[in-house]
C-alpha cells in the first residue's frame, strides 16, 4: 500500500510541475544541439593493422616456442615508444604527450593482428600519422631486431581508413535525455523548497487535527461576464422597485 502511495505521489509531482520540466529539458536539449553544432569540433578515427608473424607457418611451428608471444608483445610495447612516436611528431610538429593520447593498440587474444587506431581532428592528418606509425614500427623492428616476419596489412582500396566518430544526431538524443532527467530532479527539487500548502491533507498532516470543510473559491470573471450580471440584477432592482409601486414585491 505504501508503495502505492509512493508512485501515486511521484506522478503528482510529475504532473504538478510538468511546466519545469520542460522548461529545463528544452533548455538542456538547445544547449547540447549549440554545442554539438557550433563548438564540438568532428572526430575521425584511422585505424592500420600490423602483421606479426608468418600466418602461412603451422601452428605447432610456434606453439613449441615463446617466439611469437613474445614478437607481438615486443610489438605493441615498441608501437607506442619514444623511437616511434618522436619521429612521428617531428614529422607533424605534434607534441609527443599528444601524439601518445591520439594512439590506442588492440590486439585481440590469440590473434596475430595488431591494430593502430588513431583519432584526431583532421580526417587526411589522422590518417598520415596512422600510416606513419605503422610504418615506422616495421621498418624500425627490421632494422634494429632484424625482425622479418612482421609487415603492414593494408585492405583499403581507395587508400581512405578515416571515419567520423560520432554524430548530431547522437548528441540530441543524448541531450533530450540528460535533459528529461534534469527537469525531473529540478521538479522533486521545487517540490522540495515548497513549503506552501495546497491539499486537505497537507493541512492534516501539519496541525494533527481533522478539517471539518473547506472553501471553494470561484474563479474570477471576465469582465464581459461581469457586465452581463451587473445589467442582469439592475433589471430585478428595476422590477421590484415597480412592484412596490403596485404594492407588489416580485422576485
Amino acid at each position: 500500500m505504501q508503495d502505492q502511495m509512493d508512485i501515486k505521489a511521484f506522478f503528482s509531482v510529475l504532473k504538478t510541475r510538468i511546466l519545469t520540466i520542460v522548461f529545463v529539458t528544452f533548455f538542456v536539449f538547445i544547449l547540447v544541439g549549440a554545442v554539438s553544432i557550433f563548438l564540438m569540433k568532428p572526430t575521425y578515427e584511422s585505424m592500420e593493422s600490423i602483421v606479426v608473424g608468418d600466418l602461412n607457418k603451422q601452428t605447432t611451428e610456434y606453439s613449441e616456442s615463446r617466439e611469437l608471444n613474445m614478437l607481438l608483445a615486443s610489438t605493441i610495447d615498441f608501437i607506442k615508444s619514444p623511437s616511434v612516436l618522436n619521429s612521428v611528431s617531428n614529422e607533424f610538429n605534434i607534441s609527443y604527450e599528444d601524439i601518445e593520447k591520439q594512439v590506442v593498440v588492440q590486439n585481440t587474444r590469440n590473434s596475430q593482428i595488431v591494430n593502430v587506431v588513431v583519432r584526431g581532428s583532421s580526417s587526411e592528418e589522422t590518417e598520415e600519422i596512422a600510416n606513419m606509425i605503422v610504418a615506422t614500427t616495421v621498418d624500425k623492428m627490421n632494422q634494429l631486431f632484424d625482425v622479418q616476419d612482421i609487415y603492414i596489412l593494408n585492405d583499403s582500396s581507395n587508400g581512405t581508413t578515416a571515419e567520423k566518430v560520432g554524430s548530431t544526431i547522437l548528441n540530441l538524443a543524448i541531450g533530450l535525455v540528460i535533459g528529461l532527467l534534469a527537469g525531473i530532479g529540478m521538479a522533486f527539487l521545487r517540490e522540495h523548497l515548497d513549503d506552501s500548502i495546497r491539499t486537505v491533507a497537507q493541512v492534516e498532516k501539519e496541525l494533527g487535527i481533522p478539517v471539518l470543510g473547506d472553501l471553494h473559491l470561484k474563479k474570477k470573471i471576465s469582465k464581459k461576464k461581469w457586465h452581463e450580471n451587473n445589467l442582469t440584477q439592475r433589471g430585478r432592482r428595476m422590477e421590484v422597485v415597480e412592484g412596490e409601486k403596485k404594492n407588489e414585491v416580485s422576485v
